[in-house]
């Protein structure tokens, strides 16, 4: 516990060295055990506010027109199994996200030259994701339990707040998260330290990667969105 606290507050005071460290000892249990944790409380007690909402989104679209009048009625309705069921997947998500993430990450800089094996940059992901996932994930959660809404935003879209969430603005916009964004820069300084590269070519392959994830999420939202008929 006493290593997890220490690397919690190196992360974010010290991200190059702490995150150079956790990747030469392929540290990242404790990190993973925390985040996906969070990720499932989060979503447990967000759920009713969260579920009523998709709920009005689905009843305002072209997918209601699929549904009966009693289905659309009893769509913001859940149970105590449903709302556990809610959080474990949230939590199993996140974790594949996150094994997914790493092997994008050690692709890019194996690609790039950098020495390490994927468990090293797993380790890297991981600990970075402190600063997205749980720091991030907590302020969020405040924020929605305050303003009874899902749509809380902490990047670029809070300067925004008539575009549509399917537009295709939107979907851009939202990957500048500043939680993302300080994670992807934790992330270079930390890759930097431990392959020993320039931060300089660490932040390209880093910003890369982003402009990467971004093009995937921005064209898988759009397919999905026009299959679902929203």
């Amino acid at each position: 516990m006493n290593e997890f606290v220490a690397d919690f507050i190196g992360v974010v005071g010290n991200p190059g060295q702490t995150i150079a460290r956790a990747m030469e000892k392929r540290r990242w249990k404790a990190a993973l055990a925390v985040i996906l944790l969070a990720t499932a409380l989060i979503t447990f007690v967000t759920f009713p506010i969260t579920k009523a909402e998709q709920a009005r989104f689905i009843r305002d679209s072209e997918m209601a027109d699929r549904f009966s009048d009693e289905q659309l009625a009893g769509l913001d309705r859940f149970t105590p199994a449903q709302r556990a069921t809610g959080a474990a997947a949230a939590a199993f998500f996140t974790a594949l996200a996150l094994v997914v993430g790493a092997f994008f990450v050690y692709l890019f800089f194996k690609i790039g030259g950098a020495e390490g094996l994927y468990a090293n940059y797993f380790s890297a992901v991981v600990q970075a994701s402190l600063l997205d996932m749980l720091l991030g994930g907590v302020l969020r959660a405040a924020l929605i339990m305050v303003k009874k809404t899902m749509m809380v935003h902490t990047g670029l879209t809070m300067f925004f707040p008539g575009l549509d969430i399917r537009s295709l603005s939107f979907l851009v916009l939202s990957q500048f998260d500043f939680f993302s964004l300080w994670y992807l820069a934790a992330l270079a300084l930390g890759i930097a330290v431990y392959a020993r590269i320039a931060q300089r070519k660490s932040f390209f392959i880093v910003a890369l990667y982003f402009l990467f994830k971004s093009l995937v999420f921005v064209a898988f939202s759009l397919i999905t969105m026009k299959m679902m008929g929203l």
